[in-house]
């Protein structure tokens, strides 16, 4: 399924939370507790308000794209742009922008930076899109505001392994407003 995210172009964003195994963060354990739903992994939580679980592994790509195309219809609150990504072994960077689309809801909204790993090795499969570090925001723009900034984190990822995941997220209702995944150039 993550083989095919390609189809979707930057406007499909997936982050993978790895609880309990090799590549469990404090992040990926912050996250579940956030979402509690409850259930066994693996779940996918769509616009981080619809939960999908899926036992039969051969069936994820029907339940999951009807998902995928359900949510990609829901207008966005905001337009992100990320530019210029570079990285090295150590730093990464980007100028991100965010421009207000709608009349933003009353909420605790938030940003989010998921820094993501690629190619990790599992025990049946390779792992993409793993979340190494999550790091927040705020985002306290009202429509027609624009923010624009320069991003920079610190990581240990190969750069050809490196994206990440800006998102935005009301916290009170837990939907994701918006997100834009970006893969990075080499410095």
């Amino acid at each position: 399924m993550i083989d095919s995210l390609s189809d979707y172009g930057d406007t499909l964003a997936v982050i993978s939370y790895h609880v309990g195994q090799t590549y469990q963060s404090t992040e990926a354990r912050e996250r579940e507790d956030f979402y509690d739903t409850g259930l066994a992994t693996p779940f996918v939580i769509f616009n981080g308000t619809y939960v999908a679980w899926e036992q039969n592994p051969s069936n994820y790509d029907s339940v999951f794209t009807e998902n995928i195309e359900a949510a990609r219809t829901q207008p966005p609150y905001f337009n992100i742009y990320v530019d210029s990504a570079y990285a090295s072994p150590s730093t990464g960077t980007f100028d991100l922008r965010i421009i207000t689309a709608d009349t933003i809801p009353e909420g605790n909204v938030v940003g989010f930076i998921a820094v993501l790993e690629d190619s990790l090795p599992g025990a049946y499969t390779e792992f993409m899109h793993v979340c190494r570090a999550l790091y927040q925001f705020p985002v306290t723009l009202v429509y027609p505001d624009t923010l624009d900034t320069t991003i920079t984190f610190s990581h240990s990822i190969p750069p050809h392994n490196l994206k990440t995941v800006v998102f935005i997220q009301d916290l009170d209702t837990k939907e994701v407003m918006q997100a834009q995944i970006t893969g990075f150039m080499e410095e």
